[in-house]
């Protein structure tokens, strides 16, 4: 489903979507590839394992498509669940991304990939 997610798992040996425990950074940009619009949307994430440690990994999720964000300030705590919706047959819509305790975040993409990951002090 996450390409790449041995990233995660060679950090974190039992990585699942609750490590994810803060969105510290999001970008979204458009550009075009070989004459087709495209669109990206990069997220870190802080990510802690069974003993506290903590790392900063960042997602890159391809084609994002009715992106909603709602900050409440400085601090994003979220809770994120990826869904694969493949079985909808919606173009460019393979997995469906939600905060599922405040409903934050949601969107669509078509693609999910860790990016890169690495041990933060970052306080949570």
């Amino acid at each position: 489903m996450i390409k790449n997610i041995e990233l995660i798992t060679n950090e974190v040996h039992d990585f699942s979507l609750i490590n994810i425990e803060l969105l510290t950074s999001f970008f979204v940009s458009f550009y075009k590839e070989l004459g087709e619009n495209k669109s990206l949307l990069e997220v870190d994430f802080v990510i802690k394992d069974d003993n506290g440690n903590k790392f900063l990994a960042k997602f890159h999720f391809h084609h994002p498509e009715n992106i909603r964000f709602e900050s409440g300030g400085p601090y994003h705590q979220i809770s994120i669940d990826i869904q694969d919706i493949r079985d909808k047959g919606w173009e460019n819509k393979r997995f469906e991304v939600i905060d599922f305790e405040k409903d934050n975040l949601h969107f669509y993409c078509s693609d999910i990939e860790v990016i890169s990951i690495k041990e933060t002090n970052y306080l949570i």
